[in-house]
């Protein structure tokens, strides 16, 4: 069962909306957020309907600025990662470009012997030398494979881990993923550094991945569904259990509440626009964001040692929309 939010208490606000156009009736959002420090990161693209750019938006020190990206880029940037506040690294959706952020500007890193046609769905920056590249298929564009950097060369990880869609790492030497096999997004993957191996955990059999969130070792999340029906899934270093959600879809993403719970997105694309909340004990509580689902929170990310969180997202606009910041509680 999940409980509405008491009048009175915090809801998810809304602290910026950007349109980038032209043109006038461009779906502008952003899809991804890193917090470091107390600088937040948002990543998206200025138009998700046709022909736009990659955009990045910074809040640091109380206020936002645009960061400017190379030129000469498409589509949207599709995933983050970051080591550090100056090693940042980011991904392109379908021309496969790899951006790194080193503290005061940000460049293309060559690339690795991938094409223009595949898509990048996710990257995740475990050290400078030290980078993974997932590219799973989708319904319109094939996947570009997994790709991991070691010192300035791309090698291409193939078998089981060759169509990973999104990871989560623990540590340089504990990474999990959302694999496919057989077209299905229906294999979870764990990898040491170097290799990847299949985790087929009796309490998820039938399941459907959407998302991974490694917190630590003895604490890894999924989303997905079983037979349709949204569910999660908690590691805690010995075994898995399930976890029924309250939704009616399965969670896109989740990330820590500072208070050893859970932030779970889950958007129903119509009526009320909401963020779950399942506290540590397992109590669920529905988190308004808007009356509309024409705006709504798509990632968040949890600011460090706080129970403040940033949501990135899109808002409604006059024709359209607008790449969106959220915030839950006393963001800086």
């Amino acid at each position: 069962m999940v409980a509405p939010v008491p009048s009175a208490a915090p809801t998810w606000t809304l602290r910026l909306a950007t349109r980038y156009v032209p043109p006038d009736n461009s779906r502008s959002q952003y899809t991804d957020v890193l917090v470091t420090g107390r600088t937040a990161w948002f990543f998206g693209g200025s138009n998700f309907a046709g022909p736009g750019r990659p955009v990045a938006e910074v809040r640091s020190k109380g206020r936002f600025h645009t960061s400017q990206l190379p030129r000469g880029l498409h589509n949207w940037i599709t995933g983050a990662s970051a080591v550090s506040q100056n090693d940042i690294w980011a991904v392109t959706f379908l021309d496969g470009k790899v951006l790194h952020w080193n503290g005061s500007a940000w460049k293309v890193v060559r690339k690795g012997g991938w094409g223009t046609r595949g898509q990048f769905t996710d990257i995740v920056a475990l050290g400078s030398t030290n980078v993974w590249l997932f590219g799973g298929h989708g319904r319109a564009h094939p996947g570009a494979g997994t790709w991991h950097l070691i010192g300035s060369t791309w090698t291409r990880v193939r078998g089981m881990a060759a169509d990973i869609a999104q990871a989560s790492a623990v540590s340089a030497t504990d990474m999990w993923g959302i694999g496919s096999i057989r077209g299905t997004r229906n294999a979870l993957l764990r990898s040491d550094g170097y290799a990847w191996r299949q985790v087929t955990p009796a309490n998820l059999v039938g399941f459907t991945y959407s998302f991974v969130l490694a917190i630590g070792p003895r604490d890894v999340w999924v989303a997905g569904s079983v037979s349709g029906i949204p569910e999660l899934g908690h590691f805690n270093g010995k075994g898995w259990t399930t976890v029924t959600m309250p939704s009616a879809v399965p969670a896109t993403s989740m990330c820590r509440d500072g208070r050893d719970g859970l932030w779970v997105i889950a958007n129903f694309g119509r009526g009320q626009s909401v963020v779950l909340h399942r506290a540590r004990h397992g109590a669920w509580t529905s988190v308004p964001v808007h009356a509309t689902s024409s705006n709504e929170v798509l990632a968040c990310a949890l600011v460090p040692g706080t129970s403040a969180v940033f949501g990135a997202g899109k808002a409604a606009a006059p024709a359209g929309s607008a790449a969106a910041v959220y915030g839950f509680g006393r963001t800086p």
